[in-house]
């Protein structure tokens, strides 16, 4: 997978558009200052919310997007538009308000629900910038809405994608709440070879079909919610 870095080589080797540069400089712009913080943020919430304030005591509990930044994910992300923040610190034995089980499946699922509400805030958003560009006959609100639609679509593919049900996803610790424990010894001991056939599927390409059709079914259910917009 190609990031920004290659985009911009392209650009300046008559081989790609300026466009294709602006659309990749900014969505992982996006990701590192919108996507990441809100669902950073959202797990110390929910963990904070069932009794656990580790988090927060180690200033996560925050919107600022350079508490959760991970340098090696960031340069990832401009590398091959792949990378991940730094994790968000959880003690399970401190979520008192619930059994362990049931806060990890609670703090894990707070992630990707936080980024399928931004999607949905950002269709919203998009559709009334461009009611604005309509009645205005204004192309560069049309060309505003359309960053807005961009980062809707990013947040549905990031909750998705953060969705996937192996280690170390958010939907494998939801999954792993249901699972009996030998299913869960079985996922942690090879775990480590889970990882490195799955990174191998990312880098091929072949995982970004089935995400990008669910994250799309996700945009046009927002798209028929928000119908009354536009």
């Amino acid at each position: 997978m190609r990031g920004p870095i290659f985009n911009i080589i392209d650009y300046f080797t008559g081989r790609g558009s300026l466009e294709d540069v602006i659309y990749s400089v900014f969505g992982v712009l996006a990701f590192l200052f919108v996507c990441i913080p809100v669902h950073e943020c959202s797990h110390a919430l929910a963990a904070k919310i069932l009794g656990d304030n580790t988090a927060e005591n180690q200033g996560r509990l925050t919107l600022n997007p350079f508490a959760h930044i991970d340098l090696t994910g960031t340069v990832m992300m401009f590398l091959c538009s792949i990378g991940w923040a730094k994790p968000t610190p959880v003690d399970l034995r401190r979520c008192t308000k619930v059994n362990i089980r049931a806060a990890n499946a609670i703090v894990s699922a707070a992630g990707p629900l936080s980024n399928i509400i931004m999607s949905f805030l950002f269709v919203v958003i998009y559709k009334l910038i461009f009611l604005l560009a309509i009645n205005n006959i204004s192309t560069v609100l049309a060309q505003v809405a359309g960053i807005v639609y961009y980062v809707a679509a990013l947040n549905a593919f990031l909750a998705v994608f953060n969705l996937i049900p192996v280690p170390p996803f958010d939907g494998y610790h939801i999954l792993s709440s249901f699972l009996p424990a030998k299913a869960i010894v079985f996922m942690e001991r090879y775990g480590q070879i889970i990882n490195i056939v799955l990174i191998i599927i990312i880098f091929s390409g072949f995982l970004s079909v089935p995400i990008s059709f669910l994250s799309g079914k996700i945009l046009e259910f927002f798209d028929f919610a928000t119908g009354f917009i536009l």
